[in-house]
């Protein structure tokens, strides 16, 4: 016992003493700090580095660090997100540590003078209380023939689902931070900077560590929002190329005068993408991607340039000694995923196949009225049977979805089952029911009867059944997929809607209320 107790001791006074011998003397302690001295936060998950903007002297070719270097986004160069307890307390993603940087004067300062400032030494310290604030720069002193320019920053990249709200004729863009986001999809690719309000930058959106939509590393090309504005001519939205490059202007936001928010946008460029290659339809050849992929997703990432001299980007070196890539940290690429339902996945398969009555007619009798028990078609001379309930049926069955045994399209719009010609005992005699809706459930209503992705909706005055997969831009019309629709599968434009339904197994998500947007000239479409 004794022995231990010893040995104990002198753990103890090795311990103090190597922890006295790494420990700065007090003469180290006020050694003046320097430009591209290493910060420590408790909260950051690396290193900082001091970046000197308050005075132009230097003692060995390195600038003096001042009290005047303390602005909240320029002189303290933190990566990565700030830790700090605040943000999982209010169930927030914690934000970029540049982004939050909220700090009060230096304390501890050295005794010497520069440029009428107190310099910056070792023990000095700085307290920072993160919040989301937009940085004041500290006063420089006006001295005569030194200009001071704090060199211009990128300081993160990150997406966004964007949309406008009114409210008491006030206009207010909202941007919600995402971490995913579905082909076809609207979505905003903001970029915060620090001294580049009005220049502009060149962006590329890149695959991540996997091939998917395009070899790792290389740009994929999406749709500009932008270029869809433009067009005035419905017609012409089918004009309307992806592009593997896209220019934004820092702060153009903030001189939109319609919008309330707009000061919030001074030092940020928003770039309004359609995560398509088609603006008036799904790009099945990316959906088809993606799904060959064992994790059903793309993992991006965006490359972000600047002309303008001397910027300092705060991404991810790429390994080429550049650090203009960012959301490329590992675990913290976008994704971008196929939202729609398997059974849509089944109706563009055979959209693409180019499914007409006169070319495949067999498939249209033999394959799609099977799941129904009635009014099968006897042969192609006699195809003139609707065959749109059929064509649903089918490619919710082959998923193993419920469907209804009716091919009336408007048997749709309920949620039990309809046996045409039901036969049952009463007063000891069979009869027959016509037309009768009976369990099983075999389907569910959306919340409200809302329109939703996937969704089975009856149009057309309950002549018509096709599946939902998408709006037009003003929302006064609905984009379905199926069949029967001009004598084959295809997408077609529908104003009425009666009903919208998912079968019983389907758990309905809030996303599915969100559809995309398909720019579309409807006159040649639409079904009145």
């Amino acid at each position: 016992m004794a022995t231990q107790q010893h040995n104990a001791r002198l753990n103890q006074k090795r311990a103090e003493r190597e922890k006295k011998d790494s420990e700065d003397s007090p003469s180290e302690k006020r050694e003046v700090v320097m430009h591209g001295a290493k910060l420590k936060c408790e909260y950051a998950q690396q290193l900082g580095e001091l970046k000197v903007t308050s005075n132009e002297l230097m003692l060995q070719d390195k600038l003096w660090a001042t009290q005047g270097d303390g602005n909240n986004m320029v002189n303290l160069q933190f990566k990565g997100t700030c830790g700090h307890p605040k943000w999982p307390a209010q169930n927030m993603q914690p934000p970029p540590c540049m982004s939050v940087i909220k700090l009060s004067p230096w304390e501890n300062l050295g005794t010497s003078i520069v440029q009428e400032q107190k310099v910056l030494v070792k023990e000095s310290t700085i307290t920072c209380n993160p919040d989301f604030n937009t940085a004041v720069a500290s006063p420089i002193p006006n001295v005569e023939s030194i200009a001071i320019k704090a060199a211009p920053l990128i300081i993160n990249a990150y997406f966004a689902k964007f949309s406008l709200t009114t409210a008491r004729n006030v206009t207010t863009l909202d941007l919600t931070k995402v971490e995913e986001r579905g082909l076809s999809y609207g979505v905003a690719l903001v970029i915060e900077t620090v001294g580049l309000e009005g220049k502009k930058l060149k962006v590329k959106i890149k695959s991540g560590v996997r091939k998917v939509l395009s070899d790792v590393d290389a740009a994929i090309s999406f749709i500009d929002l932008k270029d869809i504005d433009a067009v005035t001519n419905p017609a012409n939205y089918k004009n309307v190329a992806a592009k593997e490059e896209f220019e934004v202007e820092v702060g153009k936001l903030a001189s939109d005068a319609s919008l309330s928010n707009k000061d919030s946008f001074k030092d940020k460029a928003v770039l309004k993408l359609m995560l398509n290659q088609k603006p008036d339809n799904l790009s099945f050849d990316l959906a088809k991607l993606i799904a060959n992929d064992t994790s059903k997703e793309a993992l991006v990432y965006v490359e972000i340039n600047c002309s303008e001299p001397d910027v300092e980007y705060m991404g991810i070196d790429n390994g080429s000694g550049t650090k203009n890539a960012f959301l490329k940290e590992e675990g913290k690429y976008f994704k971008i995923k196929n939202k729609e339902q398997v059974w849509l996945t089944t109706a563009r398969g055979e959209m693409e196949k180019g499914v007409t009555e006169a070319t495949h007619c067999n498939t249209i009798i033999n394959d799609y009225h099977q799941v129904n028990r009635e009014h099968k078609p006897s042969g192609c001379a006699t195809i003139t049977n609707a065959w749109c309930a059929s064509f649903i049926g089918w490619c919710l069955t082959q998923n193993n979805f419920s469907a209804q045994c009716d091919p009336g399209a408007y048997t749709y719009g309920h949620i039990n089952t309809r046996y045409r010609n039901k036969r049952v005992v009463r007063d000891g005699k069979t009869v027959t029911l016509p037309d009768h809706f009976d369990d099983p459930v075999w389907a569910k209503n959306t919340d409200a009867n809302k329109l939703a992705l996937g969704s089975i909706c009856v149009v057309n005055n309950r002549k018509h059944v096709t599946f939902a997969v998408a709006k037009n831009k003003e929302g006064t019309h609905l984009f379905g997929l199926g069949g029967n629709q001009g004598d084959a599968v295809k997408i077609s434009a529908y104003s009425a809607r009666v009903s919208s339904v998912y079968p019983i197994e389907y758990t309905i998500n809030e996303e599915d209320y969100e559809l995309p947007i398909y720019y579309r000239e409807l006159t040649s479409e639409s079904v009145t």
